[in-house]
């Protein structure tokens, strides 16, 4: 194996890893209810060919949309448990119930099941926000707004990090 090799292969390992997902991306349903996963964050979520949406855990109206290696972390706990845990046996079985795996086209594009649009009240317009190796889908409406209180915004942020170790 050449150099040259050795150091594809080596870029190639650390292109495997999931980075996290930053930032807000609004987009409108097309016609077919479909709307499309930034490049850039397709691209740190690994190129995945699907993709878990289920509805957040955090009890806002909004959805969460996982890569499979970052699902499958998560889940990993889970997997390692007696199958007579009753309480890992109720979580394991309500998660799977509530969690699509939704095929990526080629363009990008995922189709979530009406009943999860219809649940956070998403119409034509969604908003999608990185919160490191998941997003977030909130519709146009219930998405919490910027009034212009940035600063107040900025300085709950401060308290936040500074309480979670950030």
């Amino acid at each position: 194996m050449s150099a040259t090799d050795t150091n594809l292969e080596e870029n190639n390992k650390k292109n495997i890893e999931v980075q996290p997902i930053l930032g807000r991306a609004d987009h409108r349903l097309d016609p077919k209810r479909r709307f499309t996963i930034p490049s850039d964050w397709y691209e740190r979520m690994c190129r995945p060919a699907q993709v878990y949406v289920m509805p957040s855990l955090s009890r806002e109206r909004c959805l969460d949309v996982f890569c499979p290696a970052e699902f499958d972390k998560r889940m990993e706990a889970f997997r390692n448990k007696a199958l007579s845990d009753t309480n890992n046996s109720k979580f394991t079985s309500r998660i799977g119930e509530l969690i699509s795996c939704v095929t990526v086209d080629t363009q990008n594009r995922i189709r979530v099941k009406d009943s999860l649009l219809a649940y956070i009240g998403i119409k034509d317009e969604v908003v999608l926000i990185g919160t490191g190796y998941h997003f977030e889908v909130w519709s146009l409406a219930n998405r919490p707004k910027l009034d212009g209180s940035e600063a107040d915004i900025l300085e709950l942020l401060a308290s936040e990090a500074q309480e979670l170790g950030f």
